[in-house]
């Protein structure tokens, strides 16, 4: 059986938390739960060194050692709130790989991880610690397939990403759109349509976004400087379709950045128009969806 220590709260440091996300409320709450019921679980702490002789008088327990947390920062944090100033404990002397194993276990187990940083979670021990996905998902005590999923929301743009943590996108649309690979143009394109959309269901997403990926194959077999970056010349577009933000990238600019997004925002909108007025509500939707997109970063710089 573990034995229960009293540690200085200041010789304890916080670990490298795959959580990054610390509510404030949530805190609050646990530390009246602690202060009303007690702590029924102490942290899980190790020596910061390997060797204990190296702390004051050769003790573990001596007051120039310093310990990192391995499990129990939300505990701790609730207990600082209490002006607690010691702290109950369980010290452990762990390597590296095996304080990671713990931290991970505990917080995926607890569900203390958002989608994303249970992602990174995963990430860090496969970069940094040569896992792999097996053995991730061996100590998170979760399948295979889940291990890989999270993964691959990281491929999502920082700010669909964004989202997705604070729960403003639900993960099945997140791992729909994730697993198609889409580049972060119809990312965002696929994100307009899921919000300009009143009642979309994840077949219709996947659909969407299935549709999106061909038309990213196709593109791939041109040159991406003639395909993106140059715009097409104004003779070509007399008798052409009109313009999509997947084909089509218009030269536009004003006196300022306020003024050069008014415009693109104009001329997506009349691109819309005119795709249904020949009766296709697909491209009339991308327009849309850049248009929004658009609307949204002049809303935010």
């Amino acid at each position: 059986m573990d034995t229960i220590v009293l540690i200085p709260r200041d010789q304890i440091l916080p670990g490298n938390n795959d959580r990054t996300l610390f509510d404030a409320q949530e805190l609050q709450a646990l530390a009246a739960s602690i202060s009303e019921n007690g702590l029924i679980q102490p942290i899980t702490i190790r020596l910061m060194t390997a060797d204990p002789s190296v702390c004051f008088g050769g003790d573990l327990y001596g007051d120039q050692a310093q310990y990192q947390i391995v499990a129990g920062e939300r505990r701790f944090r609730a207990m600082c709130l209490l002006e607690w100033q010691e702290i109950p404990c369980i010290v452990k002397q762990l390597t590296d790989a095996d304080a990671s194993a713990i931290m991970l276990s505990e917080n995926v187990s607890r569900s203390d991880l958002d989608p994303i940083d249970e992602a990174n979670a995963y990430h860090l021990r496969i970069s940094a610690l040569g896992w792999s996905v097996a053995k991730c998902a061996e100590k998170a005590g979760v399948s295979e397939v889940r291990v890989q999923f999270r993964l691959k929301l990281l491929g999502l743009r920082p700010d669909i990403q964004q989202l997705v943590r604070f729960g403003n996108l639900q993960l099945g649309y997140a791992q729909i759109l994730a697993d198609a690979r889409l580049d972060t143009n119809r990312q965002m394109m696929a994100i307009g349509n899921l919000r300009n959309t009143p009642k979309p269901t994840p077949g219709w997403f996947r659909n969407l976004v299935n549709e999106y990926a061909e038309q990213q194959n196709q593109a791939s077999m041109f040159e991406d400087a003639f395909l993106v970056c140059q715009p097409m010349p104004a003779s070509a577009m007399t008798k052409a379709e009109p313009p999509s933000p997947t084909t089509f990238k218009p030269a536009i600019q004003g006196r300022d950045p306020y003024e050069t997004i008014q415009k693109l925002i104009e001329f997506w909108e009349q691109a819309a128009l005119e795709w249904e007025k020949i009766g296709k509500p697909f491209k009339r939707q991308e327009c849309k969806a850049a248009s929004s997109a658009l609307l949204h970063v002049y809303s935010i710089i």
